[in-house]
């Protein structure tokens, strides 16, 4: 985390931020800023420069003020009344990557620019989904979960199947939360046969501009088939009886 301090004027924020293209990225920010601006209203806005105004990635008062490649895309994760200005940038794509820096702007000449810029790195998206595995028997109803884990909760991703029979698959799907993570699960149910044995199982993640799959190789055991018991009273007396004479003594 950098910070820079000018007087009552000061700011947090990282020097590097990575996101994953077609994720979200997230920019963490507090400031600071003269006591006596405390109740007075504000502006926060967001450019993606170096130190100019041209590109605006969010304005917190006017979204048209904002540059076509963020519109609709960006907005303020923190409270600007309880000094939070931490910004979500929604799709995320290549030429996202660059510098970032915030303003403050009160009216009346009051505003301030914080540096140093945070840089954005934007990365291939190589998030995937997880199958967890459950033991299957030919002919016998089982649940399959699959689930992915994000911090992002500006866009749903949505969870798919592929099937070895590949028929439209019954699933269910919930949503939870733990802290800052959202998981979303998918539930299959399917009933396997001995001939899907060593086919693969898909589950699949998708977002509007990328996707990604986990494969599972199906392990199906044979049913019980045809068992019998055949129980102590059953055995062949004669022979029984053959193996007793055989062991008793001989007498003379």
């Amino acid at each position: 985390m950098g910070a820079v301090i000018s007087g009552e004027w000061s700011s947090v924020t990282p020097q590097d931020v990575t996101a994953q293209n077609g994720l979200c990225a997230q920019i963490p920010c507090h400031y600071r800023y003269p006591s006596h601006l405390n109740n007075k209203p504000r502006i926060g806005i967001w450019f993606n420069s170096e130190t100019n105004d041209k590109n605006v990635a969010l304005h917190s008062k006017n979204s048209s003020n904002e540059s076509t490649q963020f519109r609709h895309r960006t907005r303020l994760s923190g409270d600007l009344g309880d000094d939070g200005c931490s910004l979500v940038i929604d799709n995320v794509t290549q030429q996202d990557a660059g510098p970032y820096f915030f303003r403050v702007n009160f009216g009346g000449g009051d505003r301030f620019n914080y540096y140093p810029v945070t840089q954005l790195h934007v990365t291939d998206f190589t998030d995937k989904p997880t199958i967890f595995s459950a033991e299957m028997v030919a002919g016998q109803p089982v649940n399959v979960t699959c689930s992915f884990n994000t911090t992002c909760n500006g866009t749903t991703p949505t969870l798919t199947w592929v099937t070895p029979a590949g028929e439209p698959p019954s699933a269910s799907h919930r949503v939870t939360q733990w802290g800052d993570t959202w998981t979303y699960t998918s539930v299959l149910s399917l009933t396997p046969a001995l001939k899907d044995h060593g086919q693969n199982l898909t589950c699949r993640v998708r977002y509007p501009t990328v996707s990604s799959e986990q494969i599972h190789t199906l392990n199906v055991q044979y049913a019980p088939q045809n068992l019998s018991i055949t129980s102590p009273d059953n055995v062949n007396n004669s022979w029984m009886l053959h193996r007793i004479s055989q062991s008793l003594p001989t007498t003379t």
